[in-house]
């Protein structure tokens, strides 16, 4: 499922070769300009729509390295999903749960949306969280091109990372879906995000544009 966007290549010509290499019944597609995550199905039709926020960086550029505050842009598919509604003893449920015990300060940068001294909390991720093979093959060629051209920060001493742990969640702060946001994934609306369940399964694609 590595696809090369740009160059030319429309949305709509993107998605159908998603679709030739796929079995499944559905693919989302998110338009970082729009705020915006449309399900089409095989027929290239629109299932559902739903509001989004994603990085907080303010250029909205593509991700390339860990902390950079980007989100990915790309052709991607869904390689983990973990729920809060699956079994107790599953280790869906239990990663999640952890996942959700962790608190989140300010004084680390991670913030409500538009208060930068108020602390994000625990339950940051939500009821679902749906992981994506970020980095795939076209990123880290991206990266080691700008690693080469000497455009990666080092941090603390060493040389930041492509990146990892980009995923379509919950969250808890819902003033931040429709606005630059996160640390590079994409958050929705609690309630939508479990609806947005019913359409994934693993591998589902995950087509990230820019506009």
């Amino acid at each position: 499922l590595v696809i090369f966007l740009g160059c030319g290549m429309g949305k709509e010509k993107a998605l159908q070769d998603v679709f030739a290499s796929y079995n499944g019944k559905y693919a989302l597609v998110i338009i970082k300009r729009d705020f915006s995550l449309t399900v089409y199905d095989r027929g290239m039709k629109k299932a559902a729509v739903y509001r989004i926020g994603f990085g907080s960086n303010s250029d909205m550029k593509q991700k390339l390295y860990e902390g950079d505050d980007r989100t990915p842009e790309g052709v991607y598919m869904i390689n983990e999903i973990l729920s809060m509604d699956a079994g107790r003893e599953t280790e869906s449920y239990r990663k999640l749960m952890k996942m959700n015990q962790v608190y989140f300060r300010a004084a680390a940068g991670y913030h409500r949306y538009n208060n930068i001294k108020e602390d994000l909390g625990d339950n940051a991720y939500g009821p679902r969280f749906f992981g994506i093979n970020y980095p795939n093959e076209a990123d880290i060629q991206r990266y080691n091109r700008a690693l080469a051209a000497g455009l990666i920060p080092a941090v603390k001493g060493k040389t930041a990372g492509p990146g990892y742990g980009i995923a379509i969640h919950g969250n808890n702060d819902e003033a931040s879906i429709g606005g630059l946001c996160s640390s590079g994934c994409i958050r929705m609306y609690n309630r939508d995000i479990v609806e947005l369940e019913k359409y994934i399964t693993m591998s589902t694609p995950v087509l990230i544009f820019n506009r």
